[in-house]
């Protein structure tokens, strides 16, 4: 079996080459993955792992041709379809007990875990259509950012604030006597903890409503940069919809 790396290498030659569309390589790749991410060693995560460091860094010095690009955008392919692999081997999410908070705490924890990789599949989305774009291949740019936007709006209807606003506070449990001595030395209260633990999940969700409202943006000008009105108007409406939330 080819390694990884010598796949993408030489899937990067063909589409170079012009052998074969980025879209098929993109495709390949995919049915590569698909046969081969469980037999993938560590010795081949971590041999993969090594050349994406050197390409953020070759990245940073502004290297930069349409061989490089294609490389780049493969190997962003290859990570994504591993994590996605790693995640349908992880154990799922579970609510820590049978409580009210609990039960609240795992629905929006669930949520945010879904919304996260969805802004991550859209970013990557949307550097491979820009990849198509400089490629001139016009299609496949409109099919990769309609699929980022989806991915978007999918996202955005899952109400995060409502879920977080929806949170209970926690039950304080029982103190033991020397914790309650303990707690009244140090003027700690059991309810302002659990206030404290409610407001840093909130938090977390205008963090990931941010990133969602940065790509609605990013989208909005990647589709009017090539005349797409109706994809910009979908992508204004969703940042119309997660600002309002805000």
């Amino acid at each position: 079996m080819a390694s990884l790396l010598a796949t993408l290498d030489q899937l990067t030659a063909d589409v170079a080459s012009q052998k074969q569309s980025l879209e098929a390589a993109l495709f390949a790749l995919q049915s590569w993955l698909d046969a081969n991410a469980p037999s993938l060693s560590p010795s081949d995560r971590t041999e993969f792992s090594q050349v994406l460091v050197q390409e953020k860094k070759n990245r940073t010095e502004g290297q930069s041709d349409d061989t490089t690009l294609i490389a780049s955008v493969l190997r962003l392919h290859a990570m994504r379809l591993l994590f996605r692999f790693d995640a349908q081997q992880a154990e799922p999410l579970k609510p820590e007990d049978d409580t009210a908070y609990a039960q609240a705490k795992y629905r929006l924890k669930v949520s945010l875990r879904e919304v996260e990789t969805a802004v991550n599949e859209a970013r990557i989305d949307t550097a491979i259509a820009n990849a198509h774009h400089i490629l001139g291949d016009r299609g496949a740019n409109r099919r990769w950012l309609q699929d980022a936007l989806i991915r978007i709006q999918t996202a955005a209807a899952k109400d995060l604030h409502r879920l977080a606003e929806s949170i209970p506070q926690p039950d304080t449990p029982p103190l033991t006597f020397w914790q309650r001595i303990m707690f009244r030395i140090y003027g700690i209260r059991q309810e302002e903890i659990a206030k404290r633990t409610v407001a840093s999940l909130r938090q977390i969700v205008d963090l990931q409503n941010a990133q969602m409202t940065e790509m609605a943006t990013l989208l909005a000008e990647s589709f009017n940069a090539i005349d797409d009105k109706l994809g910009a108007q979908q992508a204004l409406g969703i940042l119309g919809q997660l600002t309002t939330k805000q």
